[in-house]
């Protein structure tokens, strides 16, 4: 069987990693798979082509709810271009709303929920021996006019197991393109430690199982990243700090075996002390992400935290004591919030003094409580405007309007003051090992000032941004109300 697998152009600089693990899974049972990134310019421009050209039996999709409507029309071209192949589509909005999926795009023949690397790989194997997918555990399938479903597929619960994605798409592109990279000098590669969360966040719809890989995996892992050109990694699970001693085992490992690398990673302020930061500073931490999002305790509550304001103030003071940045994360739009509420999480923003604060509109993806909520009360929710930069609702004392208004002031307030560009640049100096580093620094550099000359002219300074302490806008972690 001939996979391709098409990531759609999200904006980010996020890489594929779950489509680089569906197709080295399948590639592993003896199928030739490929991925055609949208993200990377060169394959963007040509990805119709390069569909055409590689001929495949099955196409797969994935898609977050603001991409919905684009992987639609990717797949109704893919068929133009390739009509006798499979399309499947999967990914968090797929999961949460299947059938409606099918309904609202005809060109897509089947839908996979939940983890997909054991459905595709029994997928490839039906199609290739010429039987039918119906019955497939995690498949959703069209049957006449109507839409049947698969039972339940059973969790990944060996991590281990699963062949690493990195080979199945353009490495080098994310550790060049990275935001780590630009902001801070590190060529940073993405790395996944474990699946889903044990807390019950209201507008999150990871699944709730958590199982994670073990450190020897991990660093493994890491160690070939390394040798790869990788200097730094961002780990992208929702909550790193989940298994306290899970951690310190990792962060044992990293030092023990004398890997050097910085990372970033996301953590919950109430589960970090000050042993752990130690401990995760000593290994190479950098910079620790945070989902401060309120600074109102009824709004937290509201919103399934299971954490305070004080939890915060403690954990970015620890942090900072330990050596390690703080990237705090905000959420204004709740519905139960007021203009008065978004004032107080302003005044937390603050005093908490992170080097980057990011703001965020919520917005209530399928498949969490909030977003059947406002289903319920009969609330307009379109997909295509669930947004993190727009709002869905207005607010008890806000309108719309106001509330990204207010939006936008506070990113410009908190507008990040990145490292210098000669300390980056001093620091990506003295990594220079071989012609291939010298080419690599010198096209970088290069590429800045080209976007620098480009770059129109910034709008003139409001007294918001005479009083900003830093911080750039960014996204967090699929499923969880931000996108990356």
């Amino acid at each position: 069987m001939r996979v391709t697998l098409i990531q759609p152009d999200t904006g980010g600089v996020y890489p594929p990693l779950s489509l680089g693990y569906l197709a080295a899974c399948v590639a592993a049972r003896g199928h030739e798979a490929r991925i055609l990134d949208l993200q990377v310019p060169a394959q963007r421009e040509r990805w119709e082509r390069l569909l055409a050209e590689s001929r495949p039996d099955l196409i797969g999709l994935t898609a977050l709810t603001p991409s919905i409507s684009q992987a639609g029309t990717l797949a109704a071209r893919a068929r133009q271009l390739v009509p006798g192949a499979k399309i499947v589509i999967g990914g968090f909005h797929a999961s949460m709303e299947p059938e409606q999926t099918l309904r609202d795009h005809p060109a897509i023949d089947l839908l996979c929920v939940g983890e997909g690397e054991e459905m595709l790989a029994e997928l490839c194997a039906r199609l290739q021996a010429g039987q039918s997918p119906e019955g497939i555990a995690g498949l959703v399938w069209r049957k006449g006019d109507t839409i049947e479903c698969g039972s339940p597929r059973e969790r990944i619960m060996d991590l281990d197991t699963l062949p690493r994605p990195h080979d199945f798409y353009d490495l080098e592109f994310y550790l060049e393109a990275g935001s780590f990279t630009h902001q801070y000098g590190y060529r940073c590669a993405s790395v996944i430690a474990s699946r889903g969360c044990p807390f019950r966040c209201r507008f999150c719809s990871i699944p709730g199982q958590y199982v994670h890989r073990s450190p020897e995996s991990l660093r493994d892992e890491i160690a070939d990243l390394l040798r790869r050109g990788a200097d730094g990694v961002f780990f992208r699970d929702s909550t790193f700090t989940i298994k306290r001693q899970w951690v310190l085992d990792f962060c044992r490992r990293v030092v023990e075996e004398r890997l050097r690398f910085h990372w970033i990673a996301n953590a919950r302020p109430d589960l970090v002390d000050d042993e752990l930061l130690t401990a995760m500073k000593r290994a190479g931490c950098f910079a620790l992400c945070y989902g401060v999002e309120s600074g109102r305790d009824h709004v937290l509550e509201y919103y399934g935290k299971d954490h305070t304001v004080e939890d915060t103030r403690r954990a970015v003071a620890a942090t900072k004591r330990a050596g390690i940045r703080v990237i705090a994360y905000f959420m204004l739009g709740a519905p139960i919030e007021t203009r008065a509420d978004i004032e107080a999480s302003h005044q937390l923003a603050r005093e908490l003094g992170a080097e980057r604060t990011i703001w965020k509109i919520f917005a209530p993806l399928p498949g969490c409580a909030i977003y059947n909520e406002l289903k319920a009360k009969g609330v307009p929710l379109s997909f295509d405007s669930i947004r993190t930069d727009r709002a869905s609702y207005p607010l008890a004392d806000m309108t719309e309007a106001e509330i990204e208004q207010r939006f936008r002031e506070l990113q410009r307030e908190f507008a990040y003051a990145r490292d210098s560009r000669l300390r980056v640049f001093w620091r990506q100096l003295r990594r220079v090992r071989s012609p291939g580093d010298a080419w690599r620094l010198t096209r970088r550099v290069g590429r800045s000032l080209l976007r620098r000359a480009a770059a129109p002219s910034p709008p003139s300074p409001s007294p918001l941004v005479e009083r900003g302490q830093g911080g750039e806008v960014g996204r967090r972690g699929e499923g969880r109300g931000r996108g990356e």
